[in-house]
């Protein structure tokens, strides 16, 4: 699994089919009773955010998606029934929101279909390109993008889109869904689960003489994003103003100004302006370099995501020459029972701590231990919603309300702990986000068994991209360096020990 940009998928030209569901589905999900349980906190805010971008007639690309490829025969109703399965399995795929409300200041209302009415159906589409001479992937990006542009949003069911693109000997497999409704993890994992379903089917199918027959619903293998939302209310409500939580998150934004982060540089945008979305992407270790970091990691008892923070942190001071780093950072919140629940379970937390020697060189390994030790406590941190800190701080007049639009995010996610490694829908799996606009240039730092990398979403404005070449050049020799300190750590301890220093 790669996370990069959707055009970088480059499926083999073939029949294009969408699986999509059955008049009758559609039908019972208009009617869909309403679920009385609130929007989780993160749903709140992108359901008022969506409200307010279709009352204006902006379009909505607040979508995520997944892609991968499969070999093998390939059988549309046999994956119609898989995600049939699926959507059953999972609650929270199961609703729509009635956004009116928001316009007013209300709350978004819940539609939730039930199980026994979800049904799905293999859908044949016309793969000629609109415009003669239009290269093969161009067509498939843009075909994927008006795909998920008109199913994934909020306020309608279903708010998510499979399909597949068949050939000779295998076919690639898209997923695309409304952020209200998933996140990284769930992405990472949606395609893998589909994939096991998937073989049941073709199984039962084979076993039954091709006829198809109904399996049992698979048994419940997640909790509830619903019960996931509700506990997260209940938690935020129950958090005195006073909780160590809280504290952390007013003395993180109090000692940095009153805000909350941004980049690092200058992207170059005036104020509440935004422009188009430039993915960028660079490697940060290869596999060697990582073997050397895990050891220097080791050696001060740390583990490596301190190390991811104490690269960005140094090359942060480097860049401002600020003494001290404070950092946002996506947290996920799949506590037991929770780990494959497909939603939105994520929270944010404030990782912030000195930066020795003011960034410079030789500082990596001082560095590693401090950085490793604020991000434990961020995890400490999110144990409680950061909507409650939110609204101590907006209340006491801590926060800037307009530092909110748009915070710099760090995310560190590693690939290799995903229950689908080894599937083939995981392993040659893509993830991708829309392509809308933004303001910002979050960071989203994953490792493999290949290498640590780094993505992010940045501005497509001539100053933006020198901005961004500049950091990431920087992060990258961050990095450089950190592998040289290691090596030099390395051979101190072996002379140490008698050994003598390898090469």
């Amino acid at each position: 699994m790669i996370l990069s940009a959707l055009g970088t998928w480059s499926p083999r030209a073939g029949q294009v089919v969408h699986v999509r569901p059955t008049a009758a589905a559609l039908a019972a999900a208009r009617q869909a009773p309403v679920d009385p349980g609130p929007p989780s906190f993160l749903q709140g805010d992108h359901l008022r955010a969506f409200a307010a971008r279709r009352a204006s007639g902006g379009r909505h690309r607040a979508w995520t998606g997944t892609a991968s490829h499969l070999d093998g025969p390939f059988d549309g109703a046999a994956l119609a029934r898989a995600l049939t399965r699926f959507v059953r399995r999972h609650e929270g795929l199961r609703t729509w929101f009635d956004v009116d409300a928001c316009a007013e200041g209300g709350a978004a209302v819940r539609h939730l279909v039930p199980a026994g009415a979800v049904g799905f159906a293999p859908v044949d589409v016309p793969a000629l390109s609109p415009v003669p001479g239009l290269p093969w992937d161009e067509w498939v990006t843009g075909h994927l993008n008006a795909t998920f542009d008109a199913a994934c949003r909020p306020d309608s069911w279903a708010p998510f889109a499979l399909g597949a693109v068949v050939t000779d000997d295998g076919f690639g497999l898209f997923w695309g869904c409304d952020h209200a409704f998933t996140d990284g993890g769930s992405q990472l994992m949606v395609l893998s689960e589909i994939e096991e379903l998937y073989g049941q089917e073709l199984a039962a199918a084979a076993d039954d003489g091709g006829t198809g027959p109904a399996l049992p619903e698979p048994p419940p293998t997640a909790g509830s994003f619903l019960d996931h939302a509700r506990a997260e209310h209940e938690l935020a409500a129950a958090t005195p103003a006073d909780a160590p939580q809280i504290s952390a998150w007013s003395d993180a934004v109090t000692a940095h100004g009153g805000r909350l982060p941004q980049f690092v540089l200058d992207l170059g945008l005036p104020p509440g302006e935004t422009a188009p979305v430039k993915i960028r992407s660079a490697t940060l270790l290869d596999a060697d370099g990582l073997a050397r970091i895990d050891a220097l990691a080791a050696v001060h008892g740390a583990r490596f995501t301190g190390a991811v923070f104490a690269g960005i942190a140094l090359t942060d001071a480097r860049l401002t020459g600020a003494s001290d780093w404070f950092g946002v950072t996506v947290v996920g919140t799949r506590g037991p029972g929770f780990e494959t629940t497909q939603g939105w379970l994520c929270n944010f937390a404030p990782v912030a701590f000195p930066v020795p020697d003011g960034g410079g060189p030789a500082s990596f390994a001082t560095a590693l231990p401090v950085a490793d030790a604020a991000f434990r406590q961020a995890r400490k941190v999110a144990e409680v919603p950061v909507h409650a800190a939110l609204g101590v701080m907006l209340a006491g007049g801590v926060l800037d309300p307009a530092s909110l639009g748009s915070p710099q995010l760090i995310s560190y996610l590693d690939l290799r702990r995903f229950p689908g490694v080894g599937r083939p829908a995981y392993d040659n799996g893509l993830h991708f986000t829309g392509e809308g606009r933004t303001a910002n240039a979050s960071l989203w730092v994953n490792r493999d068994h290949e290498r640590l990398y780094v993505v992010t979403q940045t501005p497509d404005t001539p100053a933006a991209q020198a901005a961004v070449d500049r950091y990431l050049a920087e992060l990258t020799a961050t990095f450089a360096a950190a592998v040289a300190e290691a090596d030099t750590v390395r051979d101190a301890r072996l002379e140490a020990t008698g050994a003598g220093p390898l090469g």
